[in-house]
């Protein structure tokens, strides 16, 4: 069984959804529709979702905390579903400290396979747990900013909040 909320980040004014199986965090969708979500976390794990606000307050606080500038790690069991290469990409996401930023290169290189980099920036862009798998963290090796699924201004909001926040 998996169990969602949607979830409100006043510094963004906007809300986002959050689900988390047996196994822990499972899927963030950084948009506001329930609908469009729903078929997300359908198509990715292919289980009921019941949506049940209080099995994720404590997942909740900690994302809440790390918008409010009081967190700089996350402290929550996640569930990732996917190929070897994803799984190897998404752990060195994981790897990147809290205010470093790494080119899709560098990531592919963490990840075992330097010439990658195309593959490892869609790894980025179908990362199931943003936020806490830090794929915001990752700009051209140009020093550009690139996209991000929340959209740019999310992510420079967070790339500003971690090079605040760790120096």
């Amino acid at each position: 069984m998996i169990f969602y909320s949607k979830f409100y980040v006043k510094q963004l004014k906007r809300s986002f959804f959050i689900a988390k199986n047996e196994n822990g965090v499972c899927y963030i969708d950084l948009n506001e529709n329930e609908k469009k979500f729903q078929q997300r976390l359908k198509s990715y794990l292919n289980e009921k979702a019941v949506k049940k606000s209080a099995e994720l307050g404590y997942e909740i606080s900690q994302i809440k905390d790390y918008f409010a500038g009081l967190r700089v790690n996350f402290d929550m069991k996640i569930y990732l579903k996917g190929t070897g290469f994803q799984t190897s990409v998404w752990q060195a996401l994981a790897g990147t400290s809290y205010g470093e930023t790494v080119s899709y290169s560098e990531l592919a290189k963490r990840a075992g396979n330097k010439n990658a980099f195309r593959a490892a920036a869609t790894c980025c862009a179908i990362n199931p747990v943003p936020i806490i798998i830090p794929c915001h963290r990752v700009i051209a090796k140009d020093g550009s900013i690139g996209g991000f699924g929340g959209g740019v201004a999310m992510k420079e909001f967070m790339l500003e909040l971690e090079r605040k926040n760790s120096g």
